[in-house]
């Protein structure tokens, strides 16, 4: 049977240390693309309001955004 000495817990530490910074690391990167889906879907949002936001200054109702001048 294997003897268990101090070099063998060092190592045992070590390995479990390692292993938990590479959990936190994948955890932050994965925040990190869950944030970044969602700022795209923020853009696409803000995108489509502009457009229509623009549309409606335009086309539908021109004589309303021109007469507000306060």
């Amino acid at each position: 049977m294997t003897q268990l000495n101090e070099e063998h817990f060092e190592l045992h530490d070590q390995n479990k240390a390692e292993r938990y910074e590479r959990q936190k690391i994948k955890f932050l990167e994965d925040r990190i693309k869950t944030l970044e889906t969602a700022i795209e879907s923020h853009a696409k949002i803000l995108a489509r309001f502009n457009v229509i936001e623009t549309i409606v200054k335009e086309h539908i109702q021109p004589e309303i955004y021109e007469g507000d001048n306060s």
